[in-house]
């Protein structure tokens, strides 16, 4: 069946057929419209046939699935081996929580033969985080209740649950035998003091459940009111706790009305004798200085802030530490005798992390009088202002304090600069980076989700003619090709930096490949890796000339560049659509 030629022609215009052609179109449609109704036939008793035949394959497929079932490898492991595996199924970065769509208690909802075999696992049971309610006099949004209807209830509900948990914590660690434990114990910092004896009760009986497993405590993250710390601690000493090698404590002070605040008290629990690892969040740092576990811990973990004068005291008490991260704040206001010049040995400490808002001179005496031989990786953030001590010009340039510290750490091969450091102070920072092979500038900022209202956000203006200086200059990390030039960073492999708007891409490929040309002189290791984040839009996609280059040179680069998510649209000021929004109504 085929097309008449002269019909053919009628489709190449619009023109009226005539009626002689239209009669013979209708009698030429005769044929085909017959064979249309004898296929479309064909094809519905073809369908009622898969039809049939799909139900019977789903019937057959269905038999077959019931007995692969019983074929499944699965249950033919052992028990050694699923209490591998149920091992394996914790969450890897918190504590198991009680809740049945989390692993453990998720897997003894799988089969009864799973659920004795979990039950029997101690292991997958030493760990557990376990949330108080908290205090029912006190909301997190509307603050003190009064109306005392809401507060019985509150008071009711809130015992309820701590009941309740008080018999599932006493249950999950009976199942953990003799597994040292990890725990997380949390109590809102929302905390009236006011005394509710039916739940001090429940506090208490939950505390004594816990203690009465103390021996078996590894790790501990503490994070609670001071006073709720007080019924933990009341009757325990250090040697409770024989088995603790990890604490991480975060207690709140409570002030009165005439904003003062409770006297602060010894943490007895960080006076275990097998102590390794701390992580402190508190405000008595002061108080806790004269306690006496320093000697024998080896990483410190201060998320509070330590006065710049007490830090060479706490570190000459830790000379076993291998890692310490600080956040230090001045003490010029404390009016406290000169600092400490006395040498700090740290013969084993390989990891340092410092934000550093601490006195100029302080600090510059303290990292002047450390001594870490065996420092492999240094993270320092400055944040303090260049304002020089009593007697000192105003105009004086004062170095950056850590300076000392990188000329006499010889070893380090990580290095992390942030803060107000200027360009003169980042040269003075990387000549000392001789053995630097992995650099990072700034750190990455992460900005919370807002998709909700994303779809309401109008066209966003930007001044494209305008870009904010860079805090960190790349372009110092030049190698020149002359025989007088400084090389900066010679083993450089990777680089990473954040927070960039000035530099370039093309600036960004000059310094790459001007690094791959060193290597190929043989005047500088051979680049590896390089991670940027920008805060302006790509201007153009240096990938592929990164490749080539480095190909040429026989190395591989990974190139990792980020650049602002196009949340919004950007319109510049000067285009003529600045300030039109589509969907835009006058009413």
């Amino acid at each position: 069946m085929y097309l008449k030629p002269e019909f053919a022609a009628l489709l190449q215009n619009n023109d009226v057929p005539s009626e002689s052609t239209i009669l013979e179109v209708t009698k030429s449609l005769k044929v085909p419209l017959t064979q249309l109704q004898e296929v479309e036939a064909e094809i519905q008793r073809l369908g009622q046939l898969m039809e049939t035949l799909e139900t019977k394959r789903q019937s057959i497929q269905k038999i077959i699935n019931d007995h692969n079932v019983i074929l499944s490898p699965v249950r033919r492991l052992p028990p050694d081996v699923l209490h591998e595996i149920f091992f394996h199924c914790l969450p890897t970065n918190h504590n198991p929580v009680m809740t049945s769509s989390e692993s453990p208690l998720l897997l003894t909802r799988i089969c009864s033969s799973w659920r004795g075999i979990a039950l029997s696992s101690p292991r997958i049971w030493s760990k557990l985080y376990i949330p108080f309610p908290g205090d029912p006099n006190v909301s997190q949004v509307y603050g003190t209740i009064t109306d005392e209807t809401i507060l019985s209830k509150r008071c009711q509900r809130f015992a309820s649950v701590l009941r309740l948990r008080c018999d599932a914590v006493r249950s999950w660690l009976s199942r953990a035998g003799t597994c040292p434990l990890s725990l997380t114990v949390t109590y809102p910092s929302t905390y009236s003091g006011v005394q509710n004896l039916e739940l001090d009760e429940l506090i208490r009986e939950m505390f004594d459940i816990l203690l009465s497993f103390a021996d078996r405590w590894r790790d501990v993250d503490l994070s609670m009111p001071e006073d709720i710390y007080n019924k933990l601690q009341g009757n325990i000493t250090p040697t409770t706790f024989s088995s603790l090698v990890s604490v991480k404590t975060c207690l709140h002070r409570k002030s009165h009305g005439n904003g003062s605040a409770t006297q602060p008290i010894p943490i007895r629990i960080l006076d275990a004798p097998c102590l390794r690892r701390i992580h402190i969040n508190m405000l008595q740092t002061p108080y806790i200085l004269r306690q006496r576990f320093w000697n024998y811990i080896t990483h410190i973990t201060f998320a509070s802030s330590i006065a710049d004068r007490d830090l060479p005291i706490l570190l000459r008490e830790c000379p076993n530490l291998f890692f310490a991260k600080f956040i230090v704040n001045s003490s010029r206001w404390l009016n406290e005798p000169n600092v400490d010049q006395d040498a700090v040995l740290l013969p084993r400490l390989e990891s340092l992390y410092i934000q550093d808002s601490g006195a100029l001179e302080t600090m510059a005496i303290l990292f002047k009088a450390l001594n870490a031989p065996a420092l492999t990786s240094l993270s320092y953030n400055w944040l303090s202002q260049r304002i020089p001590g009593d007697g000192l010009d105003s105009a004086i340039q004062l170095p950056v304090p850590v300076i000392p510290l990188l000329e006499n750490s010889t070893l380090i091969s990580y290095l992390s600069l942030d803060g107000g450091l200027s360009r003169q102070d980042m040269q003075q920072c990387l000549q000392h980076g001789a053995g630097v092979t992995h650099v990072v500038f700034g750190r990455a900022i992460r900005y919370p989700g807002s998709h909700l209202f994303e779809p309401y956000f109008p066209p966003y203006t930007t001044d494209t003619d305008v870009v904010r200086r860079d805090i960190f200059d790349l372009k110092i990390l030049f190698i020149g090709a002359g025989s007088g030039s400084v090389t900066l960073l010679p083993r450089l492999e990777s680089l990473e930096a954040y927070q960039l708007s000035s530099l370039t891409d093309e600036d960004l490929l000059d310094i790459i490949t001007n690094r791959i040309d060193a290597y190929r002189r043989g005047e500088a290791a051979a680049l590896k890796s390089v991670k940027i984040h920008f805060q302006r839009r790509r201007q153009r996609d240096i990938t592929e000339d990164v490749s080539r280059h480095a190909k040429e040179a026989g190395i591989e680069v990974k190139l990792d560049l980020v650049y602002p998510v196009e949340r919004f649209h950007l319109v510049d000021r000067l285009s003529p659509s600045c300030g039109f929004i589509p969907d835009d109504m006058w009413f």
